[in-house]
């Protein structure tokens, strides 16, 4: 069983930082660089400098990004601007957004510990693929600090509510620790619960059910490594604070739980010439040609993106743009490209695009951490298209978002999804809570 526990949450002092927007940030993997310099000016103790910390050019063994981000939180502790919360504690977390297409939503979820357990031998499932660079980061980081700076985001099935019902029954709504309108005009609000049989009834209900890494697999697996380091160093009785790992806990039947698409760039130089690429597409796909000019650029992407919805509802369809055609390009998967397996996982669109488009189309055999260099992952539209326009890319791919019933299952065969096939939208803070061992 999953077995999750409250805990004393290191939070920033309310009476040292006066306003808590200018300290936090993002998880670090959808920070760039020049985010990152933002973050830097933001404030003197934004949490960036724990979360993705600088590297100096005369950095060593003993002073770098990792060694000095331990040296922060140690003297921010010290100074108390982080002070830990007197009592074991569930946090309740909410975040009202607005999708692109004006719909507005709130994810509604929890900060908590969970016991870690080797995937595959308990409850705790993930459904993606990792990379082996960022498991050696977050290592680093983890030993250095000796904390969870980040949580990782999981999901649960709860279709009647109740775990979430049972915890805002027992806070004072209008009075969250934390109200303030951030980044991407998303509202964050918390509450802290720190009742033992509040905590308990929210534990004994979540107890025998699955639990889906959403966001956060490195995380996750570095969690485990560090444990398991940890105690090859001696074997203390009873449990340790490195048995357990900081998530951020949502139920996967809310309709506040977004999904949103990650783009497919292709980088140059292409691996064939555009010509070779669209007759093999030719032989898998029913290809749409939508021609454009400067002045409707715009309007003919809106077009693309809204056939692609429409059609993806029955059908596997994917977009595609290069910079040498004035065109984007509708891809429908034809009946006999189909894949002809039953299985979840084959029938994704992620799936359908790596083995089609990637493999067979473009002759990229092996699209994992040794070329990982070709492809670039991009959730941003306008990005994706900029790269392919300014020359530092070739072309872009353009995917429909996976659905949260395909996630869980495709989990729950056995499955795992190619690197990056979903992007959890919003994504929790880093900074309103950590877990310091």
């Amino acid at each position: 069983m999953a077995i999750l526990k409250p805990f004393q949450g290191m939070r920033y002092n309310p009476n040292k930082i006066k306003d808590l927007r200018k300290a936090v940030c993002p998880p670090y993997d959808v920070i760039n660089s020049q985010a990152q310099e933002r973050y830097y000016h933001n404030h003197e103790y934004n949490m960036i400098r724990m979360e993705l910390g600088k590297e100096n050019p005369d950095d060593t063994p003993t002073n770098n990004r990792y060694t000095r981000a331990a040296a922060f939180l140690k003297d921010w502790i010290k100074q108390g601007v982080f002070e830990r919360d007197p009592e074991p504690s569930l946090y309740l977390y909410k975040l009202d957004y607005v999708l692109p297409n004006k719909e507005k939503k709130t994810l509604k979820g929890f900060f908590a510990l969970v016991e870690l357990e080797e995937i595959g031998k308990g409850k705790i499932f993930p459904h993606e693929f990792t990379f082996p660079k960022a498991k050696q980061d977050r290592l680093r980081l983890m030993r250095t600090c000796q904390a969870n700076t980040s949580p990782i985001f999981m999901i649960y099935s709860d279709p009647a509510g109740e775990v979430m019902a049972h915890l805002e029954r027992s806070v004072d709504e209008a009075h969250p620790l934390v109200n303030f309108v951030g980044e991407e005009e998303i509202r964050h609000r918390l509450w802290k619960v720190s009742a033992p049989p509040v905590v308990k009834a929210a534990s004994d209900l979540l107890k025998e059910q699955p639990f889906f890494i959403a966001d956060g697999h490195h995380r996750y697996e570095t969690a485990l490594n560090f444990r398991n380091e940890m105690r090859e160093r001696g074997h203390p009785t009873g449990p340790q604070p490195y048995d357990s790992t900081f998530v951020f806990c949502s139920n996967m039947d809310d309709a506040g739980i977004s999904l949103l698409p990650i783009h497919r760039v292709i980088m140059n130089p292409l691996p064939c010439d555009l010509k070779t690429l669209k007759q093999r597409l030719g032989k898998s796909f029913e290809v749409t040609h939508l021609e454009f000019n400067n002045a409707t650029e715009m309007s003919v992407r809106k077009k693309l993106f809204q056939e692609m919805q429409k059609a993806g509802r029955t059908a596997t369809v994917f977009g595609m743009y290069a910079k040498s055609e004035r065109a984007f390009h509708l891809l429908k998967l034809s009946p006999s490209g189909a894949p002809s397996a039953s299985k979840a996982l084959d029938t994704l669109d992620v799936s359908i695009f790596q083995k089609t488009i990637l493999e067979e189309a473009l002759g990229i055999a092996d699209p994992s951490a040794k070329k990982e260099s070709l492809i670039q992952f991009v959730k941003d539209e306008e990005a994706a298209v900029k790269m392919v326009q300014n020359g530092s890319a070739g072309l872009v791919f353009f995917l429909n978002a996976t659905k949260i019933s395909q996630v869980r299952d495709v989990v729950l065969a056995g499955d795992r999804m190619p690197q990056k096939s979903t992007y959890f939208y919003p994504k929790p803070l880093t900074g309103l809570v950590l877990n310091k061992f």
